[in-house]
């Protein structure tokens, strides 16, 4: 058996270490062969040097580099790096629990499943998410809470693997999506290529990764850019792929508009971050965007076909 453990990464070098070091304590089962494929999306700190001086004992560990900025130019570049029949996928700023490698492979060496998603947690140190106004909000720090254990939705990026054969129909990370580019959804489009594929996606939410993100992400205005970011994803994935027409569409962007002017003029001004009001008016801002954004995607032709695998231009090219 083959394994190829992907984690993209960009000025995290000492984060990076921690999940490095983490990884390597991991049990590898006997006979498998494991890779990690640590891709540097032109960082600027001293990621280099992390990766060459770290120690992974029997995992094997290699360096890519992805200039072009983006997380999801940095993803496929892992896939066109990786060589395990099997590919996982973390983040920079993971800690991973001993049995992550076999317990995220076995329903798949099992036949049960095609792709896999596993849980995401906090760790003790970040008390305000654990909040109730953030409940729903967790999920844009990749908590797993909101999936359904039987039946889940989509994969997290920061703890998920499939078999190498999905690659066959669904062409990679869609690069308009993800950190660095519209924000969120790379994951998510993925997870709905790869069901629509026919592929089985199966949840192992149990085998449960720690995702240990800078605070400083907790702030106002980091709060503000992400519902924004949610927004514009949203709508990308809506038109492009889901081809929805939105009825109204000037009518309801105004109204989030005005929405949005009062949030900003007061909720988002005055309210703490841990209070209903603060968090309704990253709602606001959140579908503000959508709106906003949808009105420039309208104007683009589809880039899929009706929940598409691949870009129409490249299942033109095949």
């Amino acid at each position: 058996m083959t394994v190829s453990i992907i984690i993209c990464t960009r000025n995290r070098a000492d984060s990076l270490k921690n999940t490095l070091e983490s990884i390597g304590q991991t049990s590898v089962p006997a006979g498998w062969k494991v890779e990690v494929i640590v891709v540097d999306n032109n960082s600027s700190d001293h990621t280099a040097s992390i990766v060459r001086d770290a120690r992974l004992g029997n995992v094997d560990l290699r360096y890519a580099n992805a200039p072009i900025p983006g997380q999801c130019q940095a993803r496929n570049t892992g896939l066109r790096e990786a060589k395990g029949e099997i590919i996982m996928f973390t983040d920079d700023d993971i800690h991973v629990p001993s049995n992550w490698i076999p317990a995220m492979c076995h329903p798949i060496l099992n036949e049960a499943a095609d792709a896999v998603t596993g849980g995401v947690t906090f760790p003790p140190n970040v008390p305000a998410l654990s909040l109730r106004p953030f409940s729903s909000l967790r999920s844009w720090f990749a908590c797993t809470e909101d999936l359904d254990p039987q039946k889940p939705s989509r994969m997290v990026g920061a703890n998920m693997t499939f078999h190498r054969r999905v690659l066959d129909r669904i062409s990679g990370f869609d690069v308009e999506l993800g950190p660095g580019a519209l924000g969120f959804g790379d994951d998510t489009l993925f997870s709905r290529q790869i069901q629509v594929a026919g592929y089985k996606l199966v949840g192992a939410l149990d085998v449960v990764v720690e995702h240990h993100f800078d605070l400083s992400r907790l702030t106002k205005e980091r709060l503000i850019n992400l519902a924004r970011n949610m927004g514009r994803t949203q709508a990308f994935i809506a038109h492009h792929w889901g081809h929805q027409v939105v009825q109204r569409l000037r009518r309801k962007y105004i109204r989030t508009k005005l929405h949005q002017l009062w949030a900003r003029r007061y909720a988002l001004i005055n309210e703490r971050t841990d209070t209903p009001a603060f968090f309704h008016a990253l709602k606001m801002e959140q579908d503000h965007a959508f709106y906003a954004e949808y009105f420039v995607q309208k104007r683009r032709p589809f880039k899929y076909a009706l929940r598409g695998l691949k870009p129409l231009a490249q299942n033109d090219a095949a």
